[in-house]
């Protein structure tokens, strides 16, 4: 690297002569691993390419320090340049990977290396703030990240033993995710000092440009090929999306904004094997299956070797259909012809005893709301046998402190295929707390599914104006937010019903937001807050729905 440091890597090379087209793999998590479990290094040797797998700064076999997403701008630049530059290189670079691996390649191309001729960054994001603070409020499942896949190399390096042991995390980890203040986490101090900074950076300034994708698209010069999952975490659909989108708009080349595709599949954010088709507890059938291998290979051969391999008759924007099983095409996202598609939250539903409903007409009452308390000691904690992926929500919808609205079945298939969005009127006793919303689809034998990833649709109440400045509530005070970060397709079939859930925490994918308004990252204090939601002819929350009623891109 340009300040002397060396990262370790392996080549994998065709038995061919060269020089030879070059795909680059960047990962914290050990390439000999990646190697080890992956078949794609070797298939792609085998197809005529070097494959380099490396290990970034600080991690296994490279040399420095490690500071999580900081260096990977310049590191990623000075890489592709020495392998573009490479003896047994024909100047051409191509890269892949996912979540983390994915993101180096972001920050690689916005450097705008020479030789960067193609990226395929998947189940990653594009914008750093909303990456640890989706909905305003921060990802706590940073700490499953450290347990697992970040500490046990830190602390090899460091000759430290290493506590929480990773082998007790599963039956411990409860007790660490509700522990308080976030700024001051023991198993974090020493190794991690990065964590810290993102605790105490809340808000959306200048800080997060380290890592922030979306001020660069304009500086991007290669395609890039987007995929994700509708159960993939949010912030990894969210980006693909964004991603394409940006990629679309701004680009710097014309290669970079018309080569550039957007994949969207049933899959969450380590379910992109070949060919899997369950996904949590639902089999999506033989469409949902991907051989993501040979897709990067055809990606690969049509931006590294130039070779017409299927990639330019690529749809630009895929997404695959819940509930029909089927895929559908679009020039852009989200697909046109989309119309907005109201229900109402109610306070009655058929069939639904101590319920909510959904209702296309407005509410009549003068005055309605529904309550519930939310208790910063008991949150909902979001996972199920299933997850990440669609799982039976009935243990979470049974419990008192969340809200259900359900329809009456379908007569006849809706299709839902878009940006969802919820326009709440909310209260609260407490200056500061949270609201979440999940749309499922409810199959005929009564079984509710999740129809998103597990951070979507969620929102800090001290951001609702903006997540560059922090605006406490008056307690009682009555505020209309717009809710987002849903997109999703579904055809909601004949006998099934929607439903959409509301409550003001998803352990351990945020941290339970203490009430009392003061800063997060030092609060220790936590009290009850009273909720309501309401739902009457001055304020009528619900739910916006992007309908396509035509069959006309699949």
């Amino acid at each position: 690297m340009r300040d002397g440091i060396h990262l370790g890597a392996t080549l994998i090379r065709p038995e061919s002569h060269g020089p030879h087209p070059a795909i680059l793999y960047r990962t914290p998590y050990g390439q000999e691993r990646h190697l080890q479990g992956a078949e794609l290094p070797r298939k792609a040797a085998r197809h005529g390419y070097l494959v380099f797998l490396v290990d970034v700064r600080g991690r296994y076999t490279s040399e420095g320090e490690f500071a999580a997403y900081h260096q990977e701008r310049d590191d990623g630049f000075d890489t592709v340049e020495w392998i573009a530059s490479h003896p047994l290189s024909d100047g051409r670079v191509g890269s892949y990977g996912g979540s983390y691996p994915g993101y180096v390649q972001w920050l690689a191309l916005a450097e705008a290396p020479q030789g960067y001729a193609a990226g395929a960054p998947a189940m990653t994001p594009t914008a750093s703030h909303h990456f640890f603070y989706l909905g305003g409020a921060f990802n706590l499942t940073w700490y499953d990240w450290f347990v697992a896949a970040i500490l046990p190399d830190l602390h090899r390096r460091a000759g430290t033993r290493m506590e929480p042991n990773p082998e007790r995390w599963s039956e411990e980890r409860r007790d660490w995710y509700m522990q308080r203040p976030l700024a001051d986490i023991p198993f974090l101090q020493d190794l991690t000092p990065y964590y810290f900074d993102w605790v105490q950076n809340p808000d959306l300034t200048s800080w997060w440009d380290f890592a922030n994708i979306e001020k660069d698209f304009h500086r991007i010069q290669a395609p890039v090929l987007l995929v994700s999952g509708w159960f993939d975490n949010t912030y990894g659909t969210i980006g693909a999306i964004r991603g394409f989108q940006g990629m679309r708009r701004e680009a710097s080349t014309e290669d970079a904004r018309q080569g550039t595709r957007l994949v969207l599949g049933p899959w969450s954010h380590t379910s992109l094997n070949v060919h899997r088709t369950r996904i949590g507890q639902l089999e999506f059938g033989p469409a949902a299956g991907i051989d993501y291998d040979d897709l990067l290979l055809r990606w690969f051969d049509r931006h590294l070797k130039g070779l017409p391999s299927g990639v330019d008759e690529m749809p630009p924007v895929q997404v695959f259909v819940m509930g029909e099983n089927r895929w559908r095409f679009a020039d852009e996202w989200p697909p046109p012809g989309a119309e907005e598609f109201t229900l109402y939250l109610t306070g009655e539903s058929e069939g639904d005893a101590g319920s909510g409903g959904l209702s296309r007409a407005p509410p009549q009452e003068a005055e309605g709301w529904d309550a519930y308390r939310y208790d910063p000691h008991d949150p909902v904690w979001y996972e199920g046998p299933g997850s990440p992926g669609p799982f039976d929500q009935a243990p979470i919808e049974g419990r008192p402190d969340v809200l259900v609205y359900t329809s009456d079945p379908m007569e006849e298939p809706l299709e839902v295929t878009g940006e969802v969005w919820a326009e709440l009127f909310v209260s609260s006793s407490a200056p500061d707390t949270d609201f979440a919303v999940m749309l499922c689809d409810v199959h005929p034998d009564g079984t509710s599914y999740n129809l998103m990833g597990p951070e979507a649709g969620y929102l800090r109440m001290r951001y609702r104006e903006g997540y560059d400045r922090q605006v406490l509530m008056e307690p009682d005070t009555v505020y209309r937010v717009k809710i987002g970060d849903m997109p999703t397709s579904n055809v909601f079939r004949e006998g099934h019903r929607i439903r959409v859930h509301l409550t003001s925490s998803r352990a351990p994918h945020f941290d339970p937001n203490p009430n009392t308004g003061e800063e997060i990252a030092t609060a220790v204090r936590v009290v009850p807050a009273e909720q309501r939601v309401w739902r009457d002819t001055l304020r009528s929350s619900r739910i916006i729905l992007p309908v396509i009623r035509a069959d006309d891109g699949s």
